[in-house]
């Protein structure tokens, strides 16, 4: 009760001030609703757009975000754009990746040109933002806007990895791990699955699994693998629904349960897994025979 009535009591001051039209004021206030409680995200909406509108680089982002992301299920990309690219401009780093993102798909009405998403880029990815620096990685790879050059891919990859980007660790292990045209390296791909795997990525769980199970660049450990097959599953990997089947099947890394594994198998046929369909219709046969 003492921690509202806090809360209540400085946004009460903040409004005073807000009211009178100072920026900053407004900003706070804004803040306050959005990540605060009790939240309030139409009042924080109203007063980031109340600083943006004066000029405030970091509240125009934030507006920006917010209209993206949608306010009440409704999202409007195209006043997005706007507001991003006057946070670019305002030298806002999110906000330049976010512009760069949306020039790159051509996304709220911005004509698409990989040519200026790769400069809005490449102005954030060289301060630290670490999804420009990803992002910039993914055009070096796949020679989007820019001749394919894995070494610099790999470079901002890393770098992005480093700054806690999870899809960019991510991919450094499917690249490390021989699935793209890139040389294998094991360890290296354990390495980096293993981060992302930590850090919530049901696809990178599901691969550390494979690794576990199959002793790639680690030794061999079934009850592991099953705990990352596990993990994945649960966040729905189709995939992992599949595998987490099979071990209960076939007793790998756990008792053997024919019951969960028809629970798993039949997760992963919804998910569109043929292989699962077919594993399950073997179980079938085998049933009564």
């Amino acid at each position: 009760m003492e921690v509202f009535q806090m809360v209540k009591t400085k946004r009460q001051t903040l409004l005073v001030t807000a009211r009178s039209g100072n920026p900053a004021a407004q900003l706070e206030l804004a803040c306050d609703y959005d990540f605060e409680p009790p939240k309030n995200r139409r009042r924080a909406v109203y007063w980031y757009r109340k600083a943006a509108e004066q000029g405030n680089a970091e509240a125009q982002n934030f507006l920006a975000e917010s209209l993206r992301d949608g306010i009440d299920g409704n999202k409007s990309y195209k006043e997005a754009a706007i507001w991003f690219k006057r946070a670019a401009e305002g030298g806002i780093l999110d906000a330049q990746a976010s512009y760069g993102n949306f020039l790159f798909y051509g996304r709220g009405g911005v004509k698409r040109d990989w040519s200026r998403a790769f400069d809005w880029y490449t102005k954030a990815a060289n301060k630290g933002q670490c999804n420009a620096q990803f992002n910039l990685a993914l055009m070096y790879m796949r020679g989007e806007g820019v001749p394919q050059d894995w070494k610099t891919a790999i470079d901002w990859f890393r770098k992005a990895a480093k700054n806690n980007n999870v899809s960019a660790m991510h991919w450094l292990g499917r690249i490390y791990g021989g699935l793209e045209k890139y040389p294998e390296d094991e360890k290296e791909a354990f390495h980096w699955l293993k981060l992302a795997a930590e850090g919530g990525d049901a696809q990178s769980q599901c691969n550390l699994g494979v690794c576990y199970m199959n002793g790639n660049g680690v030794m061999r450990d079934e009850k592991i693998g099953m705990h990352w097959y596990r993990a994945a599953a649960k966040q729905g990997d189709d995939w992992a629904s599949y595998l987490l089947g099979l071990c209960y099947r076939d007793g790998l890394g756990v008792k053997r349960n024919r019951r969960l594994a028809r629970h798993w198998f039949n997760i992963a046929i919804l998910k569109g897994v043929k292989e699962a369909a077919r594993a399950l219709r073997k179980m079938s046969r085998r049933n009564t025979n």
